[in-house]
């Protein structure tokens, strides 16, 4: 693994982590990405807030992830019993 593929199965798993820890089934990419910068593991954009994380989601590198009406990200909860991260979109 690279280390982009490292920041990524790191973002990926941490969500998913998050999702249970707060015992929710999915979280906009806007949330998500605010959890990620308080974690220290992605740091977001002043500008354009999320920006970073929808860039990893548009390459569909983070498990869960899905769009809605071509336009906003969401990361859903999934099974992580048998996960490859090197194929960790959808």
């Amino acid at each position: 693994m690279d280390y982009k593929e490292i920041q990524t199965a790191t973002v990926s798993l941490y969500l998913q982590l998050e999702l249970r820890r707060r015992a929710l089934q999915e979280v906009s990419a806007v949330e998500a990405a605010s959890w990620l910068e308080r974690a220290g593991i992605l740091t977001d954009s002043r500008h354009r807030p999320g920006l970073p994380l929808r860039n990893l989601l548009r390459s569909g590198l983070i498990l869960g992830q899905r769009q809605e009406s071509g336009r906003w990200w969401f990361i859903d909860r999934i099974e992580l019993r048998s996960v490859d991260f090197r194929r960790a979109g959808g």
